[in-house]
Order: C-alpha cells, then structure tokens, then sequence
C-alpha cells in the first residue's frame, strides 16, 4: 500500500470512562501521537460544553486533535434489556446534536443509523449543515449495516457529506463464539458493504471502528484472535477504508472511570496490542 493510500488511525476517549479527565487521556496515547501511529481523536461527547471544550484544549496542548465527536446512539428499544438499561443511561450523558453542532461546527459528529434515523435529528443536521457526518450500525448482523445503508443514502440525497462507519463488534456480536471458525467469511461479507457504492458510484462506507477494549461486551476478543485472523482482516479490509478507530471501552469499573494502577495496566496492555497490530498489518 502506498503511503498516500495509507488510512488514518483515529482512538476513542472511551479508553477513560466517563469520568476520565483529558489528562489521563494524554498519559495513555500521547506516544502513540508523538510517533504518529495516531493521527485523531474521536471524542465521546459526554457532558457538558465547558468539559469537552477543556477536553479538546488540553489534547490539543498535547497535539492531539479531537477530529470527531461520538454523540448519542438511539435506537434503544431496538436493544435487549440489559443494553437498552446500558444504553439509556450513557445517552443521557451525551450532549445532544443540536448543542454539539453549534458550538463545535468544525468537529465531524458520529452517531448510529437509529439516531439519525430521527426527523427532528436530520432537521437539525440540514440546518448546520456540519463538517461532516458519520453513520455506523447499530444492531448486529447484516440489518445493522443495511439500516446504516439506508439512512446514508438519505442524507447523501440531502448534499449532507456523510460517510458509513462500520463497526466490526457490532457486526459480529452475535457470532463471537465462533469467531475463528468463520472468520475469513466475515471479512469477505465486511469487504463487500465496503466497497458497496451509492448511486453516484460513491463508497459508502468510508471508515471502521475496530473495538481492541477489555470489555468483551463491545470489544473484539483480540487476546483470542490469532495472527492470521488479524492479516487477512489488513489485507482484505485495510487498502479499502480511510479511517480506522480503535475504541477501547474498560471493563467493569473501567467503564466509569481508572485507578492510576487501572490506568498503567491499560497503557501495558495497548502497547501489547499496537504492536501486534503493526506486526500482523492492521496498522500500516
């Protein structure tokens, strides 16, 4: 792959929890930005405008820039009991779309396909006009990324530049118990929607969140995955995408927020898994 096709390498704020604090951000990847293995962040919007405005500023001290906002995720009901108890609560948390894009109308805005799914969201959407917009699936499986589909398709026919953000977890969650079994036939199925095209012969989805957390409820089990699975998704899935997110969500606590302990574990552990993935091509 040539340099100029490489993708950028983006990582969720997801890694503090929370109530993480930019500072903890730093101390986790800010060497990862300082060799440029990282180029962007995507921040989860948590309350309130004063936090993330401190947020942004303080990553950019460090020259890290906060690129894209993951803002509320909708879609619920669509969850079982457990996620929309989960979820309910992580969106109350998130400052709404509207706010978001008023005072941070150059920051992209990512939410899922339900979301904007929403009249009132895709009013507010064509009203500011944002930078950009991205839109991942929601539920698992094949009906997630077709209702992403969809709903790109719409805001493209709204002049909205919006890209698809297909999420690997979420595509697999309810196959992970036999992941390896199946997985060069995943990634074949991935790299198809990839590099399915809109009407204007446009890809339709431009970037993936590739969860490597401890919290195996919306991470991949990356501990598990053997060095083949991982080159045949960087052969495969890599040429074709130009972002690439890593989220990183904690377990238990982590969640919420980190112990300085929690937060040394969590540096020794991402350092393990970056460089497997430049080892086996996922980073490039």
């Amino acid at each position: 792959m040539s340099k100029q096709n490489l993708p950028q390498y983006f990582v969720s704020t997801d890694s503090i929890g929370f109530l993480g604090g930019p500072e903890q951000f730093v101390y986790i990847w800010k060497e990862y930005f300082d060799d440029k293995t990282l180029t962007g962040v995507e921040a989860i919007a948590f309350k309130s405008i004063k936090r993330l405005g401190k947020l942004i500023s303080i990553l950019q001290k460090n020259n890290i820039p906060v690129v894209s906002f993951h803002g509320r995720t909708g879609g619920e009901n669509q969850l079982d009991l457990l996620g929309k108890i989960v979820m309910s609560l992580v969106n109350l948390e998130i400052v709404d779309i509207e706010n978001l894009l008023k005072y941070f109308p150059e920051i992209e805005f990512l939410s899922h396909g339900p979301y904007f799914e929403e009249e009132s969201k895709k009013q507010i959407v064509i009203k500011y006009q944002p930078n950009k917009i991205w839109i991942e699936n929601h539920l698992s499986g094949k009906r997630g990324v077709e209702d992403a589909i969809k709903q790109i398709n719409i805001y493209r026919e709204n002049n909205i530049n919006t890209s698809g953000m297909l999420d690997v977890y979420h595509y697999v969650a309810n196959s992970v118990t036999t992941l390896e079994t199946n997985w060069p036939k995943i990634v074949d199925e991935l790299k198809t929607y990839i590099l399915l095209k809109d009407k204007n012969g446009r890809q339709l989805f431009n970037g993936i969140h590739f969860p490597i957390g401890s919290r195996l409820g919306d991470s991949l089990p990356v501990d598990d995955m053997t060095d083949q699975m991982l080159k045949i998704f960087a052969q495969k899935i890599i040429p074709n995408v130009e972002r690439v997110v890593f989220e990183n969500q904690q377990t238990n606590i982590g969640l919420f927020f980190s112990t300085n302990g929690m937060l040394q574990i969590q540096k020794e552990r991402n350092r393990r898994i970056i460089e497997r993935l430049k080892k086996t091509g996922i980073i490039c």
